[in-house]
C-alpha cells in the first residue's frame, strides 16, 4: 500500500516537473519570439528612417531657394527617427533583466566614448583646422551608432 502511494507521489512529482519544464520552455520560446519580432520591427523602422534621411539629404543638395521648404525637408526624418527610438525603448522595456543590463552597460560605455570623440575632434579642429567636408556634424553623428554597437557587442560578450 505504501509503495503504491509513493509511486503515485513520484508520478505526480514527475508530471509537475515536466509541466514546469514545458512552462519554462514555453516562456523561453515566447521570449525568443518577442526578440525576433522586436528585431524585425526595429530593423524595418530603422531602414525606413534611414531611407527618408537619405531622400531628405538628396533633396537638400538640390538648389531649393525657399528656406521654409528647406527647413521642412530637413525636419522630415525626425518623426521617423523618434518612431525608431520609441520602438527601441519599448523593446528594452520588454527585455529580461540580463538584456536590460547589457543595454545599460552598452550605453554607459558608448556615451563617454562619444564625448571623447567629440572633444578630440573639437580640439583637433582648433589645433589644425579639420576639413569641414570630412568632420562636420553631418558626418560625425554617424559615428555615434558605431560606438553604441561596439559597446553592445562588448557587453554581450561579457555577459553571454
Amino acid at each position: 500500500m505504501l509503495s503504491v502511494l509513493l509511486h503515485r507521489k513520484r508520478k505526480a512529482a514527475e508530471k509537475a516537473l515536466a509541466a514546469s519544464k514545458s512552462g519554462i520552455g514555453g516562456a523561453v520560446d515566447a521570449i525568443e519570439l518577442t526578440q525576433k519580432v522586436y528585431g524585425v520591427r526595429l530593423l524595418v523602422r530603422g531602414l525606413l528612417w534611414l531611407s527618408i534621411f537619405m531622400i531628405a539629404r538628396g533633396l537638400l543638395e538640390m538648389n531649393i531657394a525657399s528656406p521654409p521648404m528647406r527647413a521642412a525637408i530637413a525636419l522630415l526624418p525626425t518623426p521617423f527617427f523618434a518612431w525608431y527610438l520609441w520602438t527601441w525603448m519599448k523593446g528594452v522595456s520588454e527585455m529580461d533583466e540580463l538584456q536590460r543590463r547589457i543595454e545599460l552597460e552598452a550605453l554607459a560605455l558608448a556615451f563617454p566614448l562619444a564625448v571623447v570623440l567629440l572633444m578630440t575632434l573639437g580640439l583637433l579642429d582648433v589645433a589644425i583646422g579639420l576639413s569641414e567636408e570630412d568632420f562636420s556634424i553631418r558626418h560625425v553623428w554617424a559615428m555615434m551608432p558605431v560606438l553604441y554597437y561596439f559597446s553592445l557587442w562588448r557587453a554581450k560578450r561579457r555577459y553571454e
